[in-house]
């Protein structure tokens, strides 16, 4: 199927500029290797061996975790110069964001949200958006009325 590696980019490129503001091609192009490594090996026997897929898919997700750090260092620095908004993406957001008890999220704990999200977000959409333009290609009468619509 050839739709579904364009779906799987463009979702977790439109995932990058939600949650991150990463917009540059060649960053997300980056990032969406390793995210696929991941994604491959998360799901399965949680052996943490070199060699299997699971250690592959931690290897992966520590390389994703890093590249968010050093995203939210600098984002914290551009929000306390005012170069960046707080409502400019959702890492901006839970930076600025305390609990009702007055309580900030730790790095760590935006780091992994923003993972999780990424995972959740990325592989629910890519194929949901897959199925529905299988569908439209099954169906022209419906595509045709999409059309109009």
């Amino acid at each position: 199927m050839f739709v579904y590696p364009i779906v799987q980019l463009y979702t977790f490129e439109l995932a990058c500029c939600l949650f991150l503001s990463i917009e540059d091609s060649d960053h997300i192009s980056k990032l969406s290797l390793k995210f696929d490594e991941f994604l491959k090996g998360i799901i399965g026997l949680p052996l943490n061996i070199p060699g299997t897929r699971f250690h592959r898919a931690m290897k992966a997700a520590d390389v994703i975790r890093n590249e968010i750090e050093m995203i939210l260092k600098k984002r914290k620095v551009d929000l306390e110069e005012k170069r960046a908004s707080p409502t400019q993406d959702l890492l901006s957001h839970m930076l600025v964001t305390s609990d009702p008890n007055g309580r900030f999220m730790t790095e760590m704990e935006i780091i992994d949200n923003i993972l999780l999200l990424l995972f959740a977000g990325h592989d629910s959409s890519r194929s949901v958006l897959s199925l529905v333009m299988k569908y439209l290609g099954q169906l022209p009468q419906v595509y045709e009325h999409v059309l109009e619509g």
